[in-house]
């Protein structure tokens, strides 16, 4: 599929999403709510995203022993950059601009550090599924809620079996891909091939059995923080939720929402999230879409104001970053 083929798809997808979430919206029950919230709420939000960034950029850190030891500071403005960069750019390209940077920075593999990108996803989603687990028995959901929670489980049962495997079939598990890969062209095959010897390498990480406790912990602490910013739009628009496990289920479906195919910035996809969550809890669609604009501009102002901060110290432009995107991520992705 071209880079042309899959951005219109994906705003497809983030079209079909909105319309989902705005179908059924009382727009002047949605203009009361929105009258009503208390935004001061807004600064903790915007302090809350900025945190998250640098707890990302921590344990990215901690992914990368195995293949460097990049400073701190450089992880941190690829961190906000590449975050950034989601929100502005197609096909969140961030995902792989932020590894570019971190490599040609530190002069480090930029296979291994792509795999340490996968394995952070990984960690987000075992995360993120607990969390959905853990809500889904403390809330009354209906039993297709609770049959999708089950599915999703499995599915990262599956995913953790088939790193397990890779990890330990180290050998048996490269010669099954490269027997795979032969039939295609060089052109497709050679990147491939380099980006599963770097996500092999990063994998040596699970070795130590501390290192995984660390990383379980680092997750779990991230979003948790992240729920601290659902949470806070919770008191903005006083809505009869749970404080502590409705920011955990707003959390937990808004991430399985946003995962999807989507337009720059998560639009749609982030409306659906916070519209099905609060569902879960009698909020009416007209407040929950309401509350879903003021913790979406929230979240993108904070994550683009850190971008735009960590560019400048980095002494580049947007058009650098678009001709990064377009010329090494564009090649990292193939």
């Amino acid at each position: 599929m071209n880079r042309s083929l899959r951005i219109g798809l994906s705003i497809a997808i983030s079209a079909v999403f909105l319309a989902l979430a705005v179908r059924g919206v009382k727009w002047s029950e949605a203009a009361d709510a929105l009258a009503r919230a208390q935004y001061l709420y807004v600064v903790p939000m915007v302090g809350i995203t900025w945190w998250t960034l640098l707890i990302r950029a921590q344990r990215w850190r901690l992914l990368l022993r195995p293949v460097g030891t990049p400073a701190m500071a450089t992880l941190v403005a690829a961190t906000n950059i590449g975050f950034m960069a989601n929100m502005l750019l197609p096909l969140r390209i961030g995902e792989v601009i932020r590894p570019v940077l971190v490599s040609r920075k530190e002069r480090e593999p930029l296979s291994g550090i792509l795999a340490t990108v996968v394995l952070e996803r990984i960690f987000d989603m075992f995360t993120i599924l607990f969390l959905f687990g853990v809500s889904a028995s403390a809330v009354a959901v209906s039993d297709d809620v609770r049959q999708w929670g089950y599915r999703l489980f499995g599915l990262a049962v599956v995913v953790g079996g088939v790193v397990a495997l890779v990890r330990w079939q180290e050998s048996l598990a490269l010669r099954a891909i490269r027997t795979l890969l032969r039939p295609l062209p060089h052109q497709v095959a050679e990147p491939v091939d380099h980006f599963l010897e770097g996500f092999v390498q990063a994998l040596e990480i699970l070795d130590s059995p501390l290192t995984f406790l660390q990383l379980l912990g680092w997750s779990l602490y991230l979003w948790m923080v992240i729920a601290l910013i659902y949470l806070c739009g919770l008191l903005a628009f006083q809505l009869p939720v749970p404080l502590i496990v409705g920011s955990v289920v707003v959390t937990a479906v808004i991430a399985i929402a946003v995962s999807a195919p989507s337009a720059p910035g998560y639009i749609g996809a982030f409306q659906v999230g916070c519209t099905l969550s609060l569902a879960i809890f009698g909020v009416s669609k007209s407040d929950a879409f309401a509350y879903s604009i003021i913790l979406h501009v929230t979240q993108f102002v904070g994550v683009v104001a850190a971008g735009l901060y960590s560019l400048a110290r980095e002494g580049m432009t947007m058009r650098q970053l678009e001709e990064v995107s377009e010329s090494d991520a564009g090649a990292a992705e193939g």
